[in-house]
């Protein structure tokens, strides 16, 4: 049940004009972070305090509207406070349960003149972060919200502020000094104030405008959020969100993201099943071993098929051309080509208990009734659609996104976002919105440099904060690859590797990228995989420096999975087992890289780099592919010790003795 407290100052609603302005502070329920908020000379700010210590100093809030609507001197009218505490479950997700607690101040505003026209800023503060909104109510003057200059700021107060942020959805800048910032900067952007102290600036709820830029200004502290929103009156806009922290992995633990986004609307989430995917996309023209080479065909979906069936994997992915060329408005999504047979497909597949998920560029979803396109997915038993190449993050195309989400959801289909567009925790009200692609994607784009081991660290404060992310990980033919039609660059990472980041990008759906052939020639690999849940009752990160290493552990029921990354250095591991359950003892199976496992590879990393390089771009053989198993029996408080290779990884799969 939700609990409301509502505090007024002196037993009522507060007016005071702004001249003597000194609204109450608001502090989070723990009380380690304290905002307060300012008024003078027609202006509104704010600042925050974080044990103690201020990290963000008097910082603009406001909008100004088109046709000039609070552009001028604004007044403090009056002020509310609540308190708020519910704990709430989720479809699935990094938790079995969230506990969304948080102390509210409202500020009603004025314009001091001309039509007076009034609005309302609502600021939370939370254990792990602030936020604020805009509240436009309808009144005289105001027909429509249309945001000509966001005023929201950020101003920081550190000597040397260091930052890791995207340029763009996939262009990732790690550990950049605040005074190198040149070019606006996409969310969520993540900063180090002080040894213990990081920040990470966001947006939550976007439904109803466009995806936030962040501006530095000229004094290379304060950092001025901008984005479009055009709608009618009585409207709010997204929140704009300041997490805060002692330290990252308390960022990625964090649930304020998914607090700020309206509960579940679906009534019915029966259908809705996290789960892992074999993908086919990255294997065309791959040979399997017994010289089948897989294509855009039947065949192939049901070796896939077969293939999940015997591991008991979730689904299949099928990606794009099985309906004609994607990105033709002419191609109907409810046609099938090549030698693709979609009913014989679907019947084999729900036979053999495994769902399929299809593929749909965004033309097809705008050229074609999506009530027909649906209701025939529901006939072949769809599971989900993977939505392609919407692009951008502007309102006219987020507004078209969440339109499919909530139509998928009147099929009983769940959905998976890829290209550009960022999380903003809408899986909270929208369970069926599986994951988002809004992260450097392992094998995408030929000439998009691959992520190194240094930012396998970084994107779970960046591009994983915001929500689930679909990176499509879990390469296990990493040296011969190459050699297929889809499959453009070298990747640096140890197989290892490439299982741990399986666990550690969290995402409703795991799509694989390699043959089936692949993983059953290192099963005792791939069970790691196989075993995940992809929906968890609790999420730890246990150890974190950003850009350097991450280890996390999350559990399901009584059984713990944990994956370590590390950079191109490598590390040694030296685990403390303190968050087992005392008394019980436990078998746990290792996932590791041996002793002479590493990430590199000779010559280029893609064609391209081969030869300028004048090197051939060609299979190779490694030592990425190196690992080893063991299995081990552990109690709480012990330690596992264990050597990381360069760019490498190693996982547990724990769980109690029967």
């Amino acid at each position: 049940m939700k609990e409301f407290q509502f505090i007024t100052l002196l037993g009522l609603t507060t007016l005071l004009p702004s001249s003597v302005f000194a609204a109450p502070a608001i502090g989070s329920p723990d009380k380690r972070i304290q905002l307060q908020t300012h008024a003078a000379d027609g202006k509104v700010t704010y600042s925050v305090e974080f044990n103690g210590k201020p990290v963000i100093a008097e910082s603009r809030l406001g909008v100004e509207l088109a046709g000039g609507a609070f552009s001028g001197p604004l007044e403090v009218t009056g002020t509310e406070t609540a308190s708020h505490d519910e704990t709430w479950k989720p479809v699935w997700g990094q938790f079995s349960e969230y506990r969304d607690h948080y102390n509210e101040l409202t500020l009603d505003l004025a314009e001091t003149a001309g039509s007076k026209r009034t609005m309302k800023v609502v600021l939370r503060a939370y254990d792990d972060g602030i936020a604020f909104r805009y509240v436009f109510p309808k009144q005289e003057g105001l027909p429509k919200v249309n945001f000509a200059k966001e005023l929201s700021q950020v101003s920081v107060v550190s000597k040397k502020p260091v930052a890791w942020y995207a340029a763009s959805s996939t262009t990732l800048f790690n550990d950049v000094p605040f005074a190198k910032i040149a070019r606006p900067c996409r969310t969520p952007f993540t900063a180090q104030l002080g040894d213990d102290c990081f920040i990470s600036l966001h947006e939550a709820a976007v439904v109803n405008s466009s995806d936030a830029m962040l501006q530095l200004g000229s004094d290379k502290r304060t950092l001025t959020y901008s984005s479009s929103c055009n709608q009618e009156a009585g409207s709010v806009s997204a929140w704009r969100t300041i997490l805060i922290s002692s330290t990252p992995g308390a960022m990625v633990e964090s649930s304020m993201i998914l607090n700020l986004n309206e509960p579940n609307k679906l009534t019915d989430t029966s259908w809705i099943k996290p789960g892992v995917s074999l993908w086919d996309w990255r294997n065309h023209g791959g040979k399997a071993d017994d010289g089948f080479v897989y294509g855009i065909n039947t065949e192939s979906y049901i070796r896939y098929i077969d293939f999940a069936h015997e591991n008991g994997l979730a689904y299949v992915l099928i990606d794009a051309e099985w309906y004609g060329p994607e990105k033709s408005p002419k191609s109907d999504p409810v046609t099938y080509e090549h030698e693709v047979d979609m009913p014989k497909i679907t019947a084999y597949a729900k036979e053999k208990g495994v769902g399929i998920w299809l593929y749909i560029n965004d033309k097809a979803l705008k050229s074609f009734d999506m009530d027909r396109t649906f209701a025939q997915y529901q006939k072949w038993g769809i599971k989900g659609i993977k939505h392609g190449f919407l692009g951008g993050g502007n309102q006219v195309k987020n507004a078209f996104s969440v339109k499919v989400i909530e139509k998928c959801a009147e099929y009983g289909i769940m959905y998976n976002l890829h290209e550009p567009n960022k999380p903003t925790g809408l899986t909270r009200t929208y369970p069926n919105y599986m994951s988002n692609e809004y992260v450097n994607s392992m094998l995408d784009a030929a000439n998009r440099v691959p992520a190194t081991p240094s930012e396998l660290s970084v994107f779970p404060v960046v591009h994983n904060l915001g929500g689930p992310v679909d990176r499509s990980c879990g390469l296990f033919d990493m040296d011969q690859s190459i050699g297929r039609e889809k499959v453009h660059k070298q990747i640096p990472s140890t197989v290892v590797s490439q299982v741990g980041q399986c666990l550690v990008f969290y995402s409703g759906i795991l799509t694989l990228p390699d043959m089936p052939d692949a993983y059953r020639r290192k099963m005792d690999l791939f069970e790691f995989i196989k075993q995940l849940p992809m929906t968890w009752d609790d999420t730890r990160v246990l150890e974190m420096e950003i850009g350097n290493h991450i280890t996390m552990a999350r559990r399901s029921g009584d059984e713990w999975f944990v994956a370590a990354l590390a950079d191109e250095s490598g590390r040694k591991l030296d685990l403390e087992l303190d968050f087992l359950k005392p008394g019980v003892s436990y078998d746990v199976t290792l996932y590791e890289d041996t002793a002479e496992s590493h990430y590199e590879f000779p010559g280029g990393w893609n064609k391209r780099d081969a030869a300028k390089k004048k090197v051939p771009f060609k299979p190779v053989e490694t030592k990425r592919e190196l690992y080893q198993v063991r299995k081990i029996t552990v109690k709480q408080g012990d330690k596992v010790e264990a050597r990381i290779a360069p760019g490498g990884g190693h996982c547990m799969w724990i769980r109690p003795q029967a």
